[in-house]
């Protein structure tokens, strides 16, 4: 009986780190990534990638390259967080949404003082 409890276990362990995998997979690739806030329109590329079983977001512009603190994804739901310089102050901006194959979209918290929407194509 306990030995049918452990292989239980381990199978559905096996399972669900294959599913969180494919969930993550779905994210990564290279992205045009459009934010509509207060402030306008802006289009720039997103690069999502696996570092280290981990998932890692940079930001590419015309000014540069940004790295994102923060990427999470869950099932079809994805997390992105990252902090910039807005007017000489530190501002983070959370980007919640869900992936819905070649594209993904959500809303945009800046620092709790302003929401905006955002999308994103793969590329």
């Amino acid at each position: 009986m306990r030995s049918r409890t452990i292989h239980s276990l381990v199978a559905l362990s096996l399972v669900l780190t294959t599913t969180a995998a494919r969930a993550q997979s779905a994210a990564i690739g290279a992205w045009e990534f459009t934010t509509v806030s207060p402030e306008g329109t802006f289009v720039s590329q997103m690069e999502i990638r696996e570092e280290g079983g981990k998932l890692v977001a940079v930001g590419k512009n015309s000014q540069g390259e940004r790295p994102y603190d923060s990427i999470s994804v869950e099932g079809s739901r994805i997390v992105l967080v990252i902090s910039i310089s807005y007017n000489g102050m530190p501002l983070t901006i959370t980007y919640r949404g869900e992936i819905n194959g070649k594209e993904m979209s959500g809303d945009a918290d800046y620092g709790g003082m302003a929401t905006g929407s955002w999308s994103a194509t793969r590329q």
